[in-house]
């Protein structure tokens, strides 16, 4: 919040001299949001995540992507089991859980909230991609999808966003 205040104020102010105050307080501003965003978001689908962890370990060690299916730990029915963990129903659920947190974190007056949730909707769109990418890669042609799609995530996040 500091950084975002101080790097407001240096913008309204429009002073040549504090260009690079300015610039070094966008630049903390953002490492700070990034950090953020790491630490709390963390990552919500991490069943799926560490069942994905441990197919990208198993590729790492020589197995062949095409092959990874045929694992018994990594099978498609494995797979499945792990994505019928998370619902979309139950993935809004866990937003609205985080987007409470973060409110409480953030102070009313920075309006800061809108910035950070929208940098927690990218990392969570990021996340969603890598996972739908190794599935493409690893279960090729199983028809195995995630049970909400991209749409549905900016769905939840702007939902959420509205109800409060």
């Amino acid at each position: 919040e500091n950084y975002h205040h101080l790097y407001s104020l240096l913008s309204q102010m429009k002073i040549s001299v504090l260009d690079n105050q300015r610039k070094e307080a966008k630049q903390k501003y953002n490492d700070a949001l990034s950090a953020y965003v790491t630490l709390y978001f963390g990552r919500p689908l991490e069943k799926l995540n560490t069942f994905f962890d441990g197919v990208q370990a198993r590729v790492s060690s020589g197995v062949k992507t095409s092959e990874v299916s045929y694992q018994l730990a990594f099978s498609k029915q494995e797979l499945r089991k792990v994505i019928n963990q998370y619902p979309g129903s139950a993935v809004k659920r866990g937003l609205e859980a985080l987007y409470k947190k973060v409110e409480k974190h953030l102070s009313e007056e920075s309006n800061l909230l809108p910035v950070v949730w929208r940098a927690m909707q990218e990392e969570f769109i990021q996340q969603y991609k890598t996972l739908e990418d190794l599935m493409q890669q690893c279960y090729p042609g199983s028809m195995i999808t995630l049970e909400f799609t991209i749409n549905d995530i900016l769905n939840f996040f702007s939902d959420i966003a509205r109800s409060h």
